[in-house]
């Protein structure tokens, strides 16, 4: 590992120049203006501050700084071996949801600042303007983020729990329970309207300028509008395992069948799936910015989000719940390892068949969750010893 760290500032990511063998040097320091969630195009408030990152789930942070040269650990707390959703970095404090409970720690020591009680919270969090939204049971709850405390809850009376929430801007959540999904107010938690579709939501929705984008275990995309209307709806041939992902060009979305599919929707919408591509399970979600990344069980894939061609691949091992997490011009994903990869070296094609490798980070075992990108921090869920599971945040 380089004994010296050069800092990288978030914010777009170019268009892929080619395949590398070598890095490029590592971009400059610097860090561009946090931007407004109500008119940046993905939704993004500069925090990581739910599943996918921002409104639009393409696990691309807006703004800040994050080490491309190389690690150093900043803290570590343990972690039960059972988990089913990411962290959450937001505001200087990282959110950990555990079986039936949610755990806040602060970011620079990792002390813990407060914790649920049992089966108070079920899902992954959703943190917005000093507010944690959590689902639990047939109950929405929304959680003052500094100290834990419950500012309102909301009982729904569908059939089914409630799934992850989702926001665009922050005023209003789209709240899946069951097969409903009911756009909430953010500050009171009344319903503006509710919408039946078919099958058992997934939550954590990605939200963009035409509404909010559900996916269902039967099958179904739709894309509903901010009053409800439908503007599309797609059947997959498979159950997503994950969340969607969207940009302003396309629904991405990765199934049972160890596929990703695209569609596209730069056009009126059709009932066409416009590609497919076989990744394997990536059940940590999508990144997209310029290209498509799907990382799980067949390692990280490269796709053109146009056309589905399968641009580039990358062995980092098979376990299935991390992701792609992106920054201008490094690209982090977990595995068998931490990995930061250079995906856009300007130097263009040269031999090989991948991206440029600029560090990896071994642990006793694999990456687990993770990674997610905050203030200058990566946090990651890996495996620490024999049966050691730990929240591992590095700098």
């Amino acid at each position: 590992m380089p004994s010296r760290r050069r800092f990288l500032a978030l914010g777009a990511t170019a268009a892929l120049a080619g395949c590398a063998t070598t890095a490029d040097d590592p971009p400059k320091a610097g860090a561009d203006e946090s931007p407004d969630p109500e008119e940046h195009i993905d939704g993004a408030n500069g925090e990581w501050s739910s599943f996918g990152c921002n409104a639009s789930n393409t696990r691309t942070v807006a703004d800040g700084n994050a080490p491309v040269d190389g690690v150093t650990e900043r803290w570590r707390v343990d972690a039960p071996q059972l988990l089913f959703h990411p962290p959450v970095a937001s505001d200087g404090r990282v959110f950990l949801p555990v079986p039936n409970r949610l755990e806040a720690y602060d970011a620079r020591d990792g002390s813990m600042l407060w914790a649920t009680d049992e089966d108070e919270a079920e899902t992954a969090p959703l943190v917005r303007d000093g507010t944690v939204y959590v689902g639990a049971s047939n109950r929405l709850r929304a959680l003052d983020a500094k100290t834990g405390t419950t500012k309102w809850e909301r009982t729904f009376d569908a059939d089914g729990t409630v799934a992850a929430p989702s926001t665009y801007g922050g005023d209003r959540l789209y709240v899946p329970v069951g097969e409903m999904v009911y756009r909430v107010d953010s500050k009171t938690g009344e319903t503006d309207w509710s919408r039946r579709l078919f099958g058992t939501l997934l939550g954590s929705s990605p939200c963009g300028s035409r509404g909010v984008t559900l996916a269902t275990e039967a099958g179904k995309i739709y894309v509903l509008g901010p009053d409800g209307t439908g503007w599309g709806e797609w059947g997959l041939p498979s159950q997503p395992q994950a969340p969607p992902t969207i940009d302003t060009d396309g629904i991405y979305v990765n199934c049972l069948d160890r596929k990703t599919y695209g569609i596209r929707t730069e056009t009126e919408p059709r009932l066409d799936i416009d590609w497919s591509v076989e990744t394997g399970w990536a059940n940590g979600g999508l990144a997209v910015k310029a290209n498509l990344y799907a990382a799980g069980t067949k390692g990280l894939h490269a796709i053109d989000p146009a056309t589905g061609e399968q641009l580039w691949t990358e062995d980092t091992g098979d376990w299935r719940r991390t992701a792609p997490a992106l920054v201008r011009d490094t690209l982090f994903v977990g595995g068998e390892k931490l990995f930061a990869f250079d995906p856009t070296p300007s130097s263009g094609l040269l031999s090989g068949d991948g991206p440029a490798r600029r560090f990896e980070k071994s642990f006793s075992g694999p990456v687990r969750f993770g990674p997610v990108l905050n203030d200058g921090a990566l946090y990651v869920v890996a495996q620490t010893g024999e049966e050691t599971y730990q929240l591992v945040a590095l700098e």
